[in-house]
C-alpha cells in the first residue's frame, strides 16, 4: 500500500510509492492525499482535486515518485508501468483491424504522471492543463507489447506560479526500449474561476448513463463481430 502518509509531513517525504489501489482511489477522488489537499486550502473542494482518470484513460497501475536532486536535471523525477493487456479499451475501437494504443493516449499519461508528481506532496493545486510540449514517435504499442514504462524527468518546479517544466519518454517492454520522447512540456494547473467554469461538474454535467452504457456495449459488440467474421 502506499507511503503517501496521513499526518502533516506530507510536504517533507521524499519519496512517494503509490500502489494500484492509490491510483484508484485518486481516480475517485477517494485518497487521504486528496482530502489533505482540501483541509489545508480554505477555497478548495475534492471537484477541484487533481484526479487520475477512470481505468478507460488511466495509463499506469503504479507510479514512483522521488523529490531529491534526482532524475536529469536534479530536480526529481517520477516513473510508472502499466502491464498491457489485449483487453485494454484502446485496442478494441482504435483501430479495428489495426490495434494501436493511440499517441495521443501516450502523450495524456505523460502529462497526468507529471501532474501527479506536482500534486503529491501538495505543493500544487487546482485542475491541471497541459500548456505546451514537443514530442517524437518512434514505436508503437500493440496488443502484443507487454509492458509500458513512464518516465518524467522534471525540469522546473514554479510553485508559487502552479506551473511546472518537465520532459520525458516512454518506452515498451522495458525501460531501453524508448519508443515516444517529450521535451518542452509545460503544464499548469488552476482553479474553476481561472478557467471560466463557474460551477460544479454535478450541476452542467448530467449524461444518460443508460445510453452512455448501451453505446459502448454496442461498439464492443461491433468489434467483436469484425474479428468474428475475418
Amino acid at each position: 500500500m502506499s507511503t503517501i502518509p496521513t499526518e502533516k509531513d506530507y510536504r517533507n517525504r521524499s519519496v512517494v510509492y503509490l500502489d494500484k489501489q492509490d491510483i484508484e482511489d485518486i481516480s475517485q477522488k477517494m485518497h487521504p492525499m486528496q482530502k489533505w489537499h482540501v483541509e489545508q486550502h480554505e477555497d478548495l473542494t475534492l471537484d477541484d482535486c487533481f484526479a487520475l482518470p477512470l481505468p478507460y484513460l488511466r495509463g499506469f497501475d503504479n507510479a514512483f515518485l522521488s523529490y531529491d536532486k534526482t532524475g536529469i536535471h536534479g530536480k526529481g523525477h517520477a516513473s510508472a508501468t502499466l502491464a498491457i493487456s489485449q483487453n485494454d479499451p484502446w485496442f478494441f475501437c482504435h483501430f479495428v483491424g489495426d490495434p494501436v494504443m493511440p499517441g495521443s493516449q501516450g502523450q495524456d499519461i505523460i502529462f497526468q504522471l507529471a501532474a501527479l508528481w506536482a500534486t503529491a506532496r501538495c505543493e500544487m493545486t487546482g485542475r491541471p492543463r497541459a500548456l505546451e510540449g514537443n514530442f517524437n514517435f518512434h514505436g508503437q504499442i500493440l496488443p502484443t507489447s507487454k509492458s509500458v514504462h513512464y518516465r518524467v524527468d522534471i525540469v522546473r518546479s514554479l510553485k508559487k506560479k502552479n506551473l511546472l517544466l518537465f520532459e520525458g519518454t516512454i518506452a515498451v517492454d522495458s525501460v531501453e526500449n524508448v519508443i515516444y520522447e517529450f521535451s518542452d512540456c509545460k503544464i499548469g494547473f488552476f482553479t474553476r474561476e481561472e478557467l471560466g467554469i463557474m460551477q460544479p461538474a454535478k450541476e452542467y454535467y448530467k449524461p444518460d448513463w443508460e445510453q452512455i452504457k448501451q453505446s459502448l456495449s454496442h461498439s464492443v459488440d461491433q468489434s467483436k463481430d469484425y474479428y468474428d467474421r475475418t
